[in-house]
């Protein structure tokens, strides 16, 4: 009898412990989709954010199915997680997007379900486009950091006065002067920007060696090329601009 009794409460210990976690997985461009959780249905209707409520694995294989044929299905693994631990009472949130060209799962938070905020089944698109930012903000850091910046492409509207005065105070006020040669690489090349904006950027630099290398780095995304050497009355030693110009010269010779 007490064996059996022993066994009972195992069981029943084993479940409580068991983690309880939602994972809510949001589509692309809004698209609806059926979310199958470990081969099993989710939703009855298809929808375009979808959250399985109470999952006891923390690894699950997903597959989501868009109501549009034209639109590929998505497998992929989730890991219901919390630094490598089994953990209970939180909700993941992955989105559909690409990883390295491939269409996948990624992760986007971890959040107590206290804190859950319920999604207007009416407009869901406020919160895709809000997922959808911090998926791109989380990769602008990473990419800003590692200095992997984005390829030169034509542009003819330059940014507004406005945007770019907050830039350069900001600048000016990241007083770690690496990463604020980052900072300033990715802001020029994330922006249609000319010399002349460009040399507004370089007051926030108080070294001519600073300024000599953002302006080389400006080169490929500033629409008026021609105007390069406008730089030249913003450097103040002999020396930094007879390398700009040496620059520019290799730049312009065929």
């Amino acid at each position: 009898m007490s064996v059996r009794i022993l066994i009972v409460l195992i069981f029943c210990l084993t479940g409580i412990l068991k983690a309880q976690n939602n994972l809510t997985i949001v589509g692309e461009n809004g698209e609806p989709f059926w979310l199958y959780l470990n081969e099993h249905k989710v939703n009855d209707s298809a929808q375009a954010i979808v959250t399985a409520k109470e999952v006891s694995r923390d690894t699950c294989n997903v597959r989501v199915t868009y109501q549009n044929p034209k639109v590929s299905t998505v497998s992929a693994k989730v890991y219901l997680l919390q630094r490598g631990k089994t953990c209970k009472n939180l909700v993941f949130t992955y989105a559909i997007g690409i990883v390295k060209g491939k269409t996948t799962l990624k992760y986007i938070s971890t959040d107590y379900l206290a804190t859950d905020i319920s999604i207007s089944k009416e407009k869901p698109s406020e919160h895709i486009k809000e997922v959808f930012a911090s998926v791109k903000k989380q990769e602008d850091t990473k990419n800003r950091l590692a200095e992997n910046y984005p390829a030169p492409v034509s542009c003819n509207k330059t940014i507004s006065d406005s945007l770019l005065e907050r830039q350069v105070t900001l600048l000016k006020e990241n007083h770690i002067e690496l990463n604020r040669i980052k900072d300033a690489k990715w802001f020029i090349s994330n922006n249609c920007i000319s010399v002349t904006q460009t040399q507004k950027v370089l007051t926030a630099f108080e070294y001519e060696d600073s300024k000599l290398q953002l302006a080389e780095f400006a080169y490929n995304y500033l629409y008026d090329k021609d105007t390069f050497m406008q730089f030249l009355t913003s450097l103040k030693y002999k020396t930094q601009k007879e390398e700009l110009e040496t620059f520019y010269n290799k730049k312009t010779t065929p």
